[in-house]
């Protein structure tokens, strides 16, 4: 195929960039990219692979590898490079998590493990770690009663292989025995990214079959990478030639307590010598809640790099509000007209809008699902599902289920026929309409069918082949891994064609369309919604705040910054915990939010009074 030269390459739709997004996209160098909420960096991934692809700046038949957190963002990258390159294109571009990206490579090279980290393939993935502390606990019950939990865990997933050298060293030794012994191997996501980096570092062949695979590596949310995770990337890339695109905004740094790596942009500007850019526009917020961030960023965070607002906007456009109430009933059913008259007067649909809370979601929302699911609103608890709803299989199940009740569905016709012609390698035009031609004769057979969820599922993936949804998936490769994943959506899907009458409803139930989404602030990352309603900005909430004050800072903006035009936060002075005790809550450790949303002189502070 012709590719473009550099000088004649235009962003796709010609799209306007800002001067570093537009550098950014075109660099042959090392970058980190600070890109602060709403600063389009999706977008700006999706523009730099369609730049290196489209000029072969990206030299075939090399790869790009973007590694995301979530599996939501890894896919929508994914299907957003998709539709700005052809598709002889976008095959060379490969959207995994750390975990996915990890597990890819144990799934491929076990065999390559030395002498005593053998894995007994199929292995079966722990989420649970409380497995891996009871094998300690049986090993030396001392040693494991001496150490608290994380302790013990992160000197589980220390570096492989273990040094035999002191008494500690064994105990670990035999827990990694005992678990890699099984009949079926027993690991869990940390445990498969050490396994990889032994992989990678005990086969200098392989290490550079990996280099000279992927030319190019984007890194979302870099904020977020933990300790074993960067230690994983440079074993895998430190030294090669291939050039690394990192994003991410210090401002929304909220993993800590999950292992993030709190000088990662300072050791990645050290090993990779990278330069650094600034996106200054935020393209998602109204100029109000803009200008509440930019107070905020320089109040709160104490930073300075501060946005602006897209030209689109109305300067007056943003509001935000403080809401007190006297009890959480007041505060349930007080929300509950609030988000009814959004709906019926503002012309938001119930996905327009979103309620945050920072834990403990049954705590602070389940009287709200329950409430409004009995009023009318449907409303449910998203951290569940979301995992499930953004992969790629399931997407193109759903996609095909949904055309049996309108074979015409141009969006979910689409999307299903890249899915097949991204499986079956497929390129010239003809190869393509023969592919359409079978899969419309498909979904019109299966529509005249009187199938149950699970049997249309089983036709679905027959219709795939199994072996070709494994040769695109390697984490399908594990049977058990498909069978859970193809359990969990046959259940969700039999669950909602009980209310619903037709499996068309029936999906789009599952796909929340018509549902306020609920969730905690660490899943809402990298979404927005028009009109976001934070419950409960009080001290219970921020419960650790004395004692991680700046990543509980970090949290409070995250849950701001995912508004478009609105933002409420909620404050009752009584709240049931999670034994049903009603307690007075406060606000004296998190005075400091409190008093910069007033300093801000945007924010309006209202107490909603019983007749409301």
């Amino acid at each position: 195929m012709r590719y473009k030269k550099i000088e004649e390459w235009v962003p796709s739709d010609n799209l306007i960039l800002e001067d570093n997004a537009l550098i950014t996209a075109k660099s042959d160098y090392n970058t980190l990219v600070v890109a602060g909420p709403g600063a389009g960096k999706t977008e700006l991934l999706a523009q730099r692979a369609s730049f290196l692809l489209e000029t072969n700046e990206c030299i075939y038949p090399k790869r790009i590898l973007a590694i995301s957190f979530k599996r939501d963002a890894a896919y929508n990258l994914k299907n957003r490079v998709e539709k700005r390159c052809v598709e002889k294109l976008s095959k060379r571009f490969d959207s995994l998590t750390f975990d996915a990206f990890s597990k890819l490579i144990l799934d491929q090279f076990y065999r390559g493990l030395p002498v005593g980290y053998k894995v007994h393939y199929p292995y079966d993935v722990i989420l649970n770690e409380n497995e891996i502390l009871e094998i300690y606990k049986a090993i030396d019950i001392n040693f494991h009663s001496t150490h608290i939990k994380n302790e013990l865990l992160d000197f589980h997933y220390e570096i492989l292989p273990i040094e035999n050298s002191s008494e500690a060293n064994k105990i670990r030794l035999k827990a990694w025995k005992q678990l890699l012994e099984k009949k079926s191997s027993i690991l869990s996501f940390k445990m498969i990214m050490r396994l990889s980096q032994l992989i990678i570092n005990s086969n200098s062949k392989l290490k550079t079959y990996l280099q000279e695979t992927y030319s190019h590596i984007f890194l979302d949310e870099f904020q977020d990478t933990t300790f074993l995770q960067f230690e994983f990337l440079n074993s895998c890339f430190k030294g090669s030639q291939t050039v690394f695109t990192a994003v991410g905004d210090d401002k929304q740094r909220i993993m800590l307590w999950a292992g993030a790596k709190p000088d990662i942009f300072e050791a990645y500007n050290k090993e990779y010598n990278a330069k650094n850019l600034f996106l200054e526009m935020n393209f998602r917020s109204a100029p109000r809640l803009v200008e509440l961030q930019n107070h905020l960023i320089s109040k709160l965070l104490n930073k300075t790099d501060l946005v602006k607002a897209s030209t689109k906007w109305d300067k007056n456009k943003g509001a935000a509000y403080v809401w007190i109430y006297e009890s959480q009933q007041k505060e349930t059913e007080h929300l509950f007209k609030v988000v009814k008259s959004w709906i019926e007067n503002d012309a938001l649909k119930p996905r327009d809008i979103c309620v945050l809370v920072k834990q403990q979601l049954g705590v602070y929302a389940g009287e709200i699902i329950e409430y409004f699911n009995h009023n009318g609103i449907k409303a449910r608890d998203e951290n569940q599902l979301q995992d499930l709803l953004s992969d790629d299989l399931i997407v193109f199940i759903l996609n095909t289920l949904s055309l049996l009740s309108d074979l015409k569905s141009l969006n979910e016709k689409t999307q299903a026929l890249n899915f097949l012609i991204n499986t079956s390698s497929v390129y010239e035009d003809i190869e393509i309409v023969k592919l359409e031609n079978k899969f419309n004769k498909f979904t019109q057979q299966l529509s005249k069918k009187n199938l149950e969820p699970k049997e249309l599922v089983s036709e679905i993936i027959d219709f795939v082949t199994i072996d070709r949804i494994k040769a695109n998936f390697p984490n399908y490769r594990n049977p058990k891994f498909l069978k859970d994943m193809l359990n969990q959506l046959t259940e969700s899907l039999e669950k909602y064609k009980e209310e619903s009458e037709n499996i068309y409803e029936a999906v789009q139930k599952l796909l929340g369309k018509d549902s306020v989404p609920i969730m905690t602030i660490h899943k809402s990352k990298g979404l927005e919604y028009n009109s976001i309603i934070f419950v409960g900005l009080e001290d219970g909430a921020f419960w650790s705040f004395e004692q991680q004050p700046d990543e509980d800072k970090c949290a409070f903006f995250v849950a701001l910054s995912r508004a478009k035009e609105r933002v409420v936060f909620t404050f009752s002075k009584t709240r049931a915990d999670k034994y049903g005790r009603v307690k007075n809550q406060g606000i004296d450790k998190i005075k400091v939010i409190f008093e910069e949303l007033k300093n801000s002189k945007i924010v309006e502070f209202k107490q909603i009074k019983d007749e409301v």
